[in-house]
């Protein structure tokens, strides 16, 4: 039987392929143990290939498919790797997973149960021939990746991993962002969350759009905060909390930038929506009465200028509402380890 799944171009992103490797990895798993399908290693060592198939026709074939016919994409590849590990007891969290490998492809790789990707001269799809990618992943270190989006100023596109353009840490044009990796201290498994939050005043500079359309961009100054923890949460609940003290310790942050992170932080810490929304329309109305006080301008300003940078009402209620239900919504994006 053959399963066929067409993905439309937009909706082609690491969670929907991740989810395709991982149904092949099941089974790879379940044809090695019936002694259908040789491992990776066995592959490899009777001269098994790696070889591309065409763009935008990609089959996420198994193990004894690339025995028959003796080659395979990086895509049949790990599925097959992270299954030998997983049947042979070498690691039975490992899993197939893809990282950008240009503007708009993927790489397939493996990642072990402690967060590492197995790149380089461990990418069992560099074992089989292919040539080595001439990045690794952003973040890397010794091994362990971490996940990193930005936009780009001069096209409005969002960069992933080595893909980034120069233009700033994590994002400068989107807001606060914020990313986990797995590591290791001493032996022992943690988490290391990571927030930047964009300085506000940076000075704009000119460039030019890819159709020669003059654009403005901000420079790429941002506060970068990160924590160690026991799990995602913990780590990133941290990190957050280090850039919004940073950013106040500073006053150069925004208000609006803050109190996303502060309602972020707050859903992390295992508060309701209820209890989000209440809290944030409680800091907003101190703040601004706060600021209306000390700089003599109407609290219907303070207000309206909250209102203006988030696109909503300048009613507190209502810009508590637009934050707490982006915060609600939104999908932390795990790197490594343990999804949030």
């Amino acid at each position: 039987m053959r399963i066929q799944v067409a993905v439309p171009e937009e909706h082609v992103d690491p969670h929907v392929i991740d989810a395709a490797l991982e149904a092949v990895t099941r089974l790879d798993e379940s044809l090695i143990r019936a002694g259908q399908s040789p491992t990776s290693h066995e592959l490899v060592a009777k001269g098994a290939i790696w070889r591309p198939e065409h763009m935008g026709d990609e089959h996420f074939d198994h193990g004894a498919t690339i025995a028959s016919r003796g080659w395979g994409d990086c895509d049949d590849w790990a599925p097959l790797h992270a299954a030998t590990l997983r049947t042979s007891g070498a690691d039975p969290g490992a899993i197939a997973r893809v990282v950008p490998s240009g503007p708009s492809t993927f790489h397939a790789m493996v990642q072990t149960s402690d967060g590492r990707l197995l790149q380089g001269s461990e990418d069992i799809s560099v074992m089989a021939g292919m040539k080595p990618l001439s990045h690794s992943v952003v973040g890397s270190g010794e091994g362990a990746a971490i996940e990193v989006h930005a936009c780009d100023p001069h096209d409005g596109r969002i960069y992933a991993g080595s893909l980034l353009p120069t233009v700033g840490p994590l994002n400068l044009h989107c807001g606060p962002q914020f990313t986990v990796r797995g590591c290791r201290v001493h032996g022992r498994a943690l988490f290391e969350g990571r927030c930047d939050l964009p300085i506000s005043g940076s000075p704009l500079v000119g460039a030019r759009h890819r159709h020669r359309r003059r654009v403005r961009g901000a420079m790429p100054y941002a506060f970068s905060s990160t924590s160690l923890g026991y799990s995602p949460q913990a780590a990133l609940s941290a990190a957050i909390v280090g850039a919004v003290l940073c950013g106040d310790a500073a006053e150069l942050s925004t208000s609006a930038d803050r109190y996303k992170l502060v309602a972020m932080q707050s859903k992390l810490a295992g508060m309701s929506p209820t209890e989000i929304h209440a809290a944030l329309i409680y800091r907003i109305v101190d703040e601004a009465h706060q600021e209306a006080a000390a700089t003599g301008v109407p609290v219907e300003h303070v207000f309206a200028r909250l209102g203006h940078e988030l696109g909503t009402h300048p009613d507190p209620h209502l810009i508590a509402e637009a934050i707490t239900k982006a915060a609600v919504s939104a999908k932390l994006k795990h790197v490594v380890g343990m999804g949030c």
